[in-house]
């Protein structure tokens, strides 16, 4: 049978909406960047080529910083634009040119060009980099043209270092490239980059025989070239996907492709992300491993927690993006996320055995073969290993409690003397549904098993005492047989019912308890006021300022550290401990949980990994394997703040506390910033 869409997935996104008249409000300037993959390209004279254009149009445009690299095609262009005259900056007893950020607010142009945006400025300015230069133009309304090659933004650091065997040095965040409000991709092919190599028209002589010889091989420059059209693809991507959620267009667009693997809490949901990620890498396409939570969440047993968890571990270490749904019908809640994302491929598993329920219901399967989408359903018979057949969990007893079944019973004798009562005024066939009563509070209160037992004793105490002939387990007419049956019916779908509501509510109390967990660490860290509102007042000279922050410091550094431990033991029961540099520049615990434990040389080692680094390392990470704790980087906008280490395995940890641990991090980084540099 066809589904169809929600009412959810007919509305614009709120947030998307929001973003879309931002941005048709703010007085921000437009960034445009011109996108290339080697120096040599043409980013400058297609960045001049266009500013010349616009000035004919009678657009007011200035060229804030051009290098033309002597290059006589690119000099003629700048002869008929204005030129806004460089800061000199004198540095080492040499004299540089930096861009006149002050000039350029002071002229307030509607264009200005800025070339070369992951330069490094000179010591002494305003900002460390151009593209903070850029930043202050966009803020004050100024709309920037600029050039950048894709090596530069910082996330492709290591990926091109092994490309090429050249750090590049000079790097600005991506989320440059996503804030940017056109990207044009300058692209020529590697025959005529060559020539134009040749020719000197990138460098002189000297300097192209050894940029041939080190960085200009072919093979540096197709994986360059192949990078920085992905780059530009995806932020495309991103802008589509924006206007479809603003506009609440029900996808997919077949305009990129996208696979998400719906996974379950089984021994089959590695082979679904295998299969999921040869699809997206044949395709060259962004995927997703998404997993439907249904309201029994808090009864999965600990195997298939295990399973869960092996699945989300794999799904990660494939390079997936790990998605967690929420929501009693699976089939729905998959394909408002699918039109949602613009998925274009589905990979699920096959059913493998007959169940009464999937039969009238539909199986998920079933329902997204069925449902209207332009999507591609690939639809996998899972297989498994016969050790993880035979491997089967000890089922766990269930506690037997003799007063969830006596209550019940009395119920049932109270309302039975009822019934002797109102039967002199109530027909008795109708009598029968005043034994819900028990039924349902035995749901509430103790659950499936006493309701039905409840429902049973109901049964047998109506047709003992109200049905004809009385006093025995006989009936003569139909119509009592009627009613046995459909209150027995009636009796166990409203046991279902209640059963199911006391698992959502568990599952909203869980989801309340990490949403206020959140909320309560947010809270602490905001009270801390700024570094200048906290030592402001006390101080009146540099050097008692210097003084105070020192003292400061390390008590509030203490104090957010302790706030850390605090909620990190409400999220996983492990030895834990928070690192920071001390005031000799070394990474040191600042606080830890179990004041008897400490870390070895080996765990240090790893934990400056993870600070140099930014990344996650030690045990069940992929890095650093063989020590008993794992780290987080304690991450603020650009650098590692700090380190948490946890006595645990990564691997083991759920996909909502590896959440809310990156939650505390990041939070934690955030509040902890203005004081580790003091």
């Amino acid at each position: 049978m066809a589904v169809k869409n929600s009412t959810k997935s007919k509305r614009p996104d709120p947030d998307a909406l929001l973003k879309e008249v931002q941005g048709e409000e703010s007085k921000r300037g437009r960034l445009k960047i011109f996108l290339g993959y080697s120096p040599g390209v043409g980013k400058t004279y297609a960045m001049l080529n266009e500013a010349s254009v616009l000035k004919r149009r009678g657009e007011d445009v200035v060229v804030g910083i051009a290098v033309t690299h002597g290059r006589t095609e690119t000099e003629a262009l700048l002869k008929n634009l204005e030129i806004i005259p460089r800061r000199r900056v004198e540095y080492q007893g040499i004299v540089l040119e930096e861009l006149d950020l002050d000039g350029i607010l002071t002229r307030r142009p509607t264009v200005v060009l800025v070339d070369e945006l992951a330069h490094t400025n000179a010591a002494g300015s305003r900002h460390p980099k151009r593209y903070q230069d850029v930043e202050e133009l966009l803020n004050h309304g100024i709309d920037v043209y600029t050039t950048v090659n894709v090596q530069h933004f910082e996330s492709l650091n290591d990926v091109v270092e092994k490309i090429t065997g050249i750090r590049v040095q000079e790097t600005l965040p991506d989320t440059f490239l996503d804030r940017a409000d056109e990207v044009q991709v300058i692209d020529i092919p590697l025959e005529e980059l060559f020539n134009r190599l040749k020719e000197g028209k990138v460098y002189i002589p000297p300097q192209a025989k050894r940029a041939v010889e080190n960085f200009f091989q072919r093979g540096n420059l197709v994986a360059l070239r192949e990078l920085m059209l992905t780059h530009a693809a995806h932020k495309i991507d991103t802008e589509l996907l924006n206007y479809m959620r603003s506009k609440a267009i029900a996808g997919p667009w077949p305009a990129g492709e996208r696979v998400m693997v719906c996974i379950a809490s089984g021994p089959y949901a590695k082979q679904l992300l295998r299969k999921g990620y040869k699809i997206a890498t044949d395709a060259r396409a962004e995927w997703y491993a998404v997993y439907v939570a249904k309201p029994a969440l808090k009864e999965m047993s600990e195997r298939d927690k295990a399973y869960l968890a092996g699945a989300l571990n794999l799904a990660d270490e494939l390079g997936a993006k790990t998605i967690t749904l929420s929501g009693t019908d699976v089939a729905s809640e998959i394909l408002h996320f699918a039109r949602e994302n613009n998925i274009t491929h589905i990979v699920i598993g096959k059913p493998l055995h007959f169940r009464l329920f999937e039969f009238w219901k539909g199986s998920p399967a079933s329902r997204l073969l069925h449902a209207r989408s332009e999507f591609e359903l690939h639809l996998i018979t899972p297989t498994v290993e016969k050790k993880e057949i035979e491997v089967k969990p000890t089922p766990e007893p269930r506690a037997f409690h003799p007063k969830d079944y006596l209550l019940p019973m009395l119920m049932v004798v109270i309302v039975s003397l009822m019934n002797f009562f109102l039967q002199k005024f109530i027909n008795p066939l109708s009598l029968v549904y005043l034994y819900l009563i028990p039924t349902i509070a035995s749901a509430l209160l103790f659950g499936m098993g006493p309701s039905l037992f409840a429902a049973v004793i109901s049964l047998l105490t109506f047709d003992f005492f109200f049905t004809e002939p009385r006093y025995s387990f006989t009936m003569n007419h139909p119509h009592d047989i009627i009613n046995v049956v459909v209150f027995f019916l009636t009796s166990i779908i409203i046991g279902q019912l209640v059963k199911i509501t006391k698992q959502q509510n568990r599952a909203l109390q869980l989801r309340i308890k990490r949403i206020t967990l959140i909320e309560e660490i947010s809270k602490e860290f905001l009270s801390l006021p700024p570094v200048e509102q906290f030592v402001g007042g006390l101080v009146h000279d540099t050097k008692g300022w210097d003084n105070a922050l020192t003292v400061f410091r390390t008590t509030v550094l203490d104090y957010i550290s302790h706030i850390v431990i605090t909620y990190l033991a409400k999220i996983i029961d492990a030895p834990a401990f928070v690192l920071f540099r001390g005031p000799d520049a070394k990474l040191r615990v600042w606080a830890r949980n179990k004041s008897d434990l400490d870390l070895a040389s080996n765990e240090m080692a790893v934990a400056e990994w993870t600070y140099l680094h930014g990344e996650s390392a030690g045990a069940g990470t992929q890095t650093l394997t063989n020590v008993k704790l794992f780290f987080l980087p304690m991450r603020s906008l650009e650098e590692t703040i700090g380190v948490i280490g946890i006595q645990y395995d990564f691997k083991s940890l759920l996909l909502d506390q590896r959440r809310l641990l990156g939650v505390v991090a990041t939070l934690s980084a955030l509040a902890a910033a203005r004081w580790v540099k003091v």
